[in-house]
């Protein structure tokens, strides 16, 4: 019993515990939500309902979705408010999350993704254990469940396009956009990609160069009758 009470396997079992006999909720207060969502000053909505997770003591376990993110034009935003408040949650199954300006460990990273669907992070970095910042097939790598990935400003290598094709659930990505492009973007490689509809958006700063090198994208694109791939959409200035 004691086992049960501190490891129920699902939220809906806890919550027949609890109504069963609210002796398990003293022994391990857990309230299940659908929504929880972070504003600016420190403004917590569970459901809608505001609260001030400093001071509830019980933790949290979120179902559907799991948001942070300031209002517009807050540039002193806390970005380490999901690692100020991890231990605030019990579990996380939320199917939709969406970070802005958050700087997050790849562990903490894997308590949170590991079965959301729909993905949106902006300016979101993720490092490891010695705080060197992860490229994107680190998070895709993490977000095994996910459909629809959108990145504003992703980390990119000259590997990231090779890495992205060893993972096994990539190819179960239906959507991924990418916001905010640089030139360290292999488009060439990347472009051709069989199972994945891409969007692309650059950067205004790319280069003269490196526009044309989308151009010849663009024109192999338009001449081809019959794709072996996924054409992407791709958006430059």
């Amino acid at each position: 019993m004691h086992y049960i009470e501190n490891n129920p396997k699902t939220w809906k079992v806890y919550q027949k515990m609890i109504q069963t006999c609210k002796d398990f909720f003293v022994k391990n207060p857990i309230l299940v939500v659908r929504r929880l969502s972070h504003n600016k000053d420190d403004v917590w909505f569970a459901d809608q309902l505001l609260i001030d997770l400093k001071k509830i003591k019980c933790k949290f376990w979120v179902i559907e979705e799991l948001r942070v993110q300031p209002f517009s034009g807050v540039e002193d935003y806390n970005p380490n408010i999901l690692s100020l408040y991890i231990s605030k949650l019990y579990k996380c199954d939320a199917h939709f999350l969406y970070f802005i300006g958050q700087i997050i460990s790849y562990y903490d990273l894997s308590f949170f993704i590991c079965n959301a669907k729909d993905i949106g992070f902006a300016d979101v970095i993720v490092k490891d254990e010695n705080s060197k910042i992860l490229p994107l097939e680190k998070l895709i790598q993490a977000s095994i469940k996910a459909r629809s990935i959108h990145i504003i400003r992703p980390t990119m290598t000259s590997k990231t396009f090779n890495e992205l094709t060893k993972i096994s659930h990539f190819a179960n990505l239906n959507l991924l956009i990418l916001d905010y492009l640089h030139e360290d973007f292999d488009a060439e490689d990347f472009y051709k990609n069989q199972s994945t509809f891409c969007e692309l958006h650059f950067d205004r700063s790319i280069s003269d160069v490196y526009k044309n090198r989308i151009k010849k994208i663009l024109d192999e694109i338009i001449a081809t009758e019959e794709f072996d791939y996924k054409p992407p959409f791709i958006h430059f200035n």
